[in-house]
């Protein structure tokens, strides 16, 4: 937060009363920053963060599901170890393709089988019914459906009795204006992310890691600046 202050407060005021939206994640201090120094900016809460914040919680609630309800060899134990990103993603992204078990050699459909490890545990059914209903939000909200639409999808992580999902619906529901905010369209008609800078930031994320890291600053920032250009990113 020190930084941060010390940061805005270099920006004059005229031009900090001219930010018409402020997009961030959901940590706290962003939120004081932008009462602080930009109070007249619309504050936006961009949907990577909020989708990724359920998904991270549906994916440790699978974890506990494989390694205490699944029996360990058990075709749905290796599914949901091997193909666990069909638990994270859209319903229509999962493949018509079929699975091999190869102890018994029984086929199953990838849609049975991921049914089939779902409802071993309620609490995973149920948390992955809210995640493909967060889904199908649309981009044409009013801004009372949208925030109707964010408490509706807090209230069922509230009441699934599930710490890391009751976690992510006290998130949601604390944060719902500046979530119902994304996905309610701008003046402009244009949907309000901050996808090009995170987009920006893995690409400098990737160099320090190719590189193992820089000593030299100045070396370290041409370097970002002529990559940035060369992959045509802003």
């Amino acid at each position: 937060m020190p930084y941060l202050r010390e940061y805005f407060a270099n920006i004059s005021q005229s031009e900090r009363s001219q930010v018409k939206v402020f997009i961030s994640d959901m940590y706290d201090g962003y939120s004081t920053i932008q009462h602080s120094y930009f109070p007249h900016a619309i504050h936006v809460v961009d949907l990577f963060h909020v989708i990724t914040q359920l998904t991270n919680a549906v994916n440790r609630l699978r974890t506990r599901t494989m390694n205490v309800l699944a029996i360990k060899g058990s075709k749905e134990y290796n599914f949901m170890k091997s193909n666990w990103k069909y638990i994270l993603c859209r319903r229509a992204k999962i493949p018509s393709k079929t699975y091999t078990y190869q102890k018994t050699g029984e086929v199953l459909y990838y849609g049975d089988l991921l049914f089939a490890c779902l409802t071993l545990n309620d609490q995973l059914l149920t948390a992955y019914n809210v995640l493909q209903d967060l889904f199908k939000y649309s981009r044409s909200f009013t801004f009372t459906e949208a925030e109707n639409f964010v408490v509706w999808i807090a209230n069922r992580l509230l009441n699934l009795r599930c710490e890391d999902l009751e976690s992510v619906g006290r998130t949601y529901r604390k944060w719902r204006v500046e979530i119902a905010n994304a996905f309610v369209k701008n003046q402009t008609g244009e949907n309000l992310t901050n996808a090009m800078a995170e987009n920006m930031n893995n690409h400098i994320k990737t160099i320090i890691k190719s590189a193992y890291g820089y000593q030299n600053f100045e070396r370290f920032r041409k370097r970002c600046l002529l990559m940035l250009r060369y992959n045509k990113c802003p």
